[in-house]
């Protein structure tokens, strides 16, 4: 390849469009001017998208990964336009999403001053060790021929291994100063994957094929290495119910008969149900995380290490950190589970599973979770109830659609009551549970996958973090639906006050005006100031119908959906148990609380 004169911004946009990036999420600001003017000559290569506040990119950039699975990389300025990142890069930290953070930073030269944004105590320039804990791996060049080697090394960072996060941190007059650039001839990168040991594969297989009660728990490691098919090959010879973490959720599809759908604190009557019960359990690509163990309370969701335990994970680190294994496999979701597969049919043929008492078990598990969640689908109760808003959201989203939710009771409650049937069709911050992710994790969702339907179901509390993202969606035409649940408040705090601690102690969760009376932000009126078709719906009858009107219209619809603010309609449906601060005599949990929740 020639060699060109380039300025260090020119180099980043040559390298970024070279490795494929099409998207690059971005907020102007001093201190990247050098670095996008950079992108004005290449603009019919790479976009650039632009945000309404860093961390709304940042989640922008993660939808747009989860939903698409290419990489976009996130252009912001020094300073606070650097920090405002810092949520954003832990939810992709946490859910394991690779995702390229380019900062500007102080000028070489004037580095420890003390200039304009400068983070310098303890450290000049300090803005990376910030970022440290919920990064890879970061960069902070200090001469121009040091930027495309640094490049280089973040790409081959988010793809290796366990996915994540990176930083690229480049000082003001390397983006605008000259110098020598030669691109890349060969490829950096391997093009394999891991595979786990054979001998200790073949160890689980034996293990699993002598299993009576086989179950398997489903985790995001199996959505990276799109393994829903080696997963569902695998279940269907062991005829062994499936449940999942957040992160899992869409790994197999819910209206499959061996589906036991979730587990966990917020998991489901049958998942619960099947999971504590399992003499083997294998899991694939999963953290074992409080939420889907109960907090790790014995025999509530699991009953490790009584029930063996066969973990299959990329990461070294996972395999047994919470739960002592029988067998434990380092590798990538898919090849090794292709090679369990392989395994397992050289000892014998697939089991006529639904002949089984074991299955007649799961089914009735199921039916029995159907007829628990009734009352709450098909009410008509006003304000509606987020079960029955999601039973119109379910009945208007088609089956290839995506869901995007961030956390508290809509996500919780999508969890575990909203069927999803494929991979990367159900986006969620589950890892760090952010509220706030959802809407602009929907916008980012809608422009990596602008052929299928995008909807984003959050509360009012969650919009009203990061709801004027929804200004670049009504810039760019972006044509997703947001369904926004207003009750009103923090619901799912206030319900959790009142049920610890008493109604009269429910403070600042549920809010009200001066005088006393609820607050209800106007959600239509505010999406409408903003550029965006929106409506506000009260008759949960009449919201499948909107949602469908949403669909058929161009550019961002805002549904305002008046939900339900009054317990027992607000309650979500927790069959585990979550470890939080209750109330206690004596260092002795109080009895009617652990009562209210079955043990």
């Amino acid at each position: 390849m020639t060699t060109q004169q380039l300025t260090g911004g020119q180099m980043v946009v040559d390298f970024l469009i070279r490795e494929g990036v099409e998207k690059v999420f971005a907020i102007p600001g001093h201190g990247n001017t050098a670095l996008l003017d950079a992108f004005v000559d290449r603009a019919d290569e790479i976009e650039l998208v632009p945000a309404m506040h860093e961390q709304g990119a940042a989640h922008m950039a993660d939808g747009y990964y989860r939903a698409s699975g290419k990489i976009a990389a996130i252009c912001t300025s020094i300073g606070p336009g650097a920090t405002n990142t810092l949520t954003g890069l832990a939810t992709a930290f946490a859910d394991s999403m690779p995702m390229l953070l380019i900062t500007g930073a102080v000028h070489t030269y004037m580095e420890n001053r003390g200039v304009l944004q400068e983070i310098d105590r303890p450290h000049g320039n300090n803005f990376p060790r910030m970022v440290e804990p919920v990064v890879k791996r970061w960069w902070q060049p200090s001469r121009l021929e040091q930027l495309t080697v640094a490049l280089a090394q973040a790409f081959n960072t988010m793809h290796e291994g366990r996915r994540g996060p990176v930083l690229v941190d480049i000082p003001q007059d390397l983006q605008a100063e000259y110098g020598d650039y030669t691109p890349d001839t060969g490829t950096r990168r391997p093009a394999t994957r891991a595979t786990g040991d054979p001998a200790v594969i073949a160890e689980a297989a034996r293990l699993l094929a002598g299993a009576k009660r086989p179950v398997i728990v489903a985790g995001g490691g199996v959505i990276h290495a799109e393994a829903a098919a080696e997963l569902m090959a695998v279940a269907e010879h062991l005829g062994a119910p499936v449940t999942h973490s957040f992160q899992g959720k869409g790994a197999f599809p819910a209206d499959h008969d061996l589906y036991a759908w979730p587990c966990g604190d917020m998991g489901s009557i049958p998942g619960n149900g099947v999971t504590r019960t399992a003499d083997v359990i294998l899991a694939v690509g999963c953290r074992f995380s409080d939420r889907i163990t109960s907090s790790y309370r014995p025999g509530v969701t699991f009953d490790i290490p009584n029930t063996k335990l066969v973990q299959i994970d990329i990461d070294g680190f996972e395999i047994g950190r919470n739960y002592p294994v029988e067998v434990g496999v380092v590798g990538d979701a898919k090849t090794s589970l292709q090679s369990l597969q392989n395994a397992l049919t050289d000892l014998g043929p697939g089991r006529d599973y639904r002949s089984t008492d074991y299955f007649a078990e799961l089914q009735d598990l199921k039916a029995q979770w159907d007829e628990h969640l009734r009352p709450m689908r098909t009410t008509d109760y006003l304000p509606m109830t987020n079960s029955r808003a999601m039973v119109e959201i379910r009945k208007a989203l088609p089956r290839e659609g995506i869901l995007v939710t961030d956390s508290s009771n809509p996500a919780n409650q999508a969890f575990n009551e909203f069927p999803i049937y494929g991979p990367k069709t159900n986006i969620v911050a589950g890892g760090f549970s952010g509220i706030g992710f959802g809407v602009p994790a929907a916008i980012g969702a809608q422009i990596g996958a602008p052929d299928t339907p995008v909807l984003a179901m959050v509360g009012d509390g969650s919009f009203l973090q990061t709801g004027t993202e929804i200004a670049t969606a009504a810039m760019l035409g972006v044509p997703l639906v947001i369904v926004v649940l207003n009750n009103g408040g923090w619901e799912a705090i206030k319900d959790l006050q009142i049920s610890l601690f008493g109604e009269e102690r429910e403070i600042i969760s549920g809010w009200k005006n001066l005088d006393g009376t609820p607050y209800f932000a106007d959600i239509t009126r505010f999406a409408q100031s903003l550029g965006c078709s929106a409506e506000r719906v009260e008759d949960p009858e009449k919201l499948a119908d909107a949602i469908e009107r949403a669909f058929a219209t161009p550019g961002p619809v805002i549904i305002e959906a008046m939900s339900a603010h009054e317990l027992p309609w607000t309650e979500m449906h927790p069959t585990g148990w979550w470890d939080i601060t209750v109330p206690a005599y004596h260092g002795e949990v109080r009895d009617d609380y652990v009562a209210q929740r079955g043990f």
